[in-house]
C-alpha cells in the first residue's frame, strides 16, 4: 500500500486467496494491518530490550561505573521486566498481522479473521450503505493508520470493521469506487438527493 493508492493484488495473492472467491470473481486488492504500524512497534520494542540488556556492559567499561558489576545478574532486571511485560503485546501484534486479511474483490469486501480457525465475513457492495473512517490523531501522525467501519443494509444492519489499516482515506476512496462501479453494473441508480455512498 502506497501513500497515494492501494497496490493491486499480485498474482501470488490471487492464487493464495482464490479458494475464498466465487466463480468469475476477481481480487482487486489484498492488505492487512498497516506495515508502518507493525514494523515501528516491533522495532521499538526490540531496540528498548537490547538497550536495557547492553547498557550495563557499556557502563562497566568506564572506571567510575565499575561498581555495577557488584550487582551481578540484577543489572539485567530492567531488560527482563520489559521483555516479560512487552512480549505478550508483541506476540499479539504478530498474530494480528497474520490473522486479519482484507480482500476487495470486484463484487464484495471479504474479511479473513484467523490463522488456523478462520472466520470469513462478506459484505457485498450493493448492500453497503455508508462508510465511517476513524483516525486517532497520534496514530495518524505516527503510523498513518486508522479504522474503517462498513455499514450494511438489511433486516438486521451489520457493522464490519477494518482495523489499523494504513492510509484509511485512500482505502475508503477505493472502496467507494468499487461500490459505485458494482451498483452501475447492477443498474442501481441513486437519486441526486441520495448519493451512492454516504460520506463519512
Amino acid at each position: 500500500m502506497t501513500k497515494q493508492t492501494l497496490n493491486r493484488a499480485s498474482e501470488k495473492q490471487r492464487q493464495k486467496y482464490a479458494h475464498y472467491l466465487a466463480a468469475g470473481e476477481e481480487v482487486i486488492a489484498v492488505f492487512g494491518i498497516g506495515e508502518r504500524y507493525f514494523w515501528y512497534t516491533l522495532l521499538s520494542y526490540l531496540i528498548i530490550v537490547i538497550f536495557l540488556a547492553l547498557y550495563p556492559l557499556l557502563l562497566a567499561q568506564f572506571p567510575e561505573f565499575a561498581f555495577i558489576e557488584s550487582y551481578g545478574a540484577w543489572i539485567y532486571a530492567p531488560a527482563a521486566i520489559i521483555t516479560l511485560i512487552g512480549l505478550p503485546f508483541i506476540l499479539k501484534l504478530i498474530h494480528l498481522k497474520h490473522r486479519m486479511i482484507y480482500l476487495f474483490t470486484d463484487r464484495r469486501v471479504l474479511i479473513k479473521d484467523g490463522v488456523l480457525s478462520v472466520k470469513l465475513t462478506s459484505a457485498p457492495y450493493d448492500k453497503i450503505t455508508h462508510l465511517t473512517v476513524k483516525e486517532d490523531f497520534l496514530k495518524k501522525i505516527s503510523y498513518q493508520i486508522g479504522d474503517i467501519t462498513i455499514h450494511t443494509a438489511g433486516p438486521t444492519p451489520i457493522e464490519t470493521d477494518i482495523i489499523k489499516v494504513q492510509h484509511p482515506v485512500q482505502v475508503k476512496n477505493l472502496l467507494e469506487e468499487l461500490i459505485v462501479k458494482e451498483r452501475s453494473l447492477l443498474g442501481i441508480v441513486s437519486s441526486p438527493e441520495e448519493p451512492p455512498v454516504k460520506p463519512f
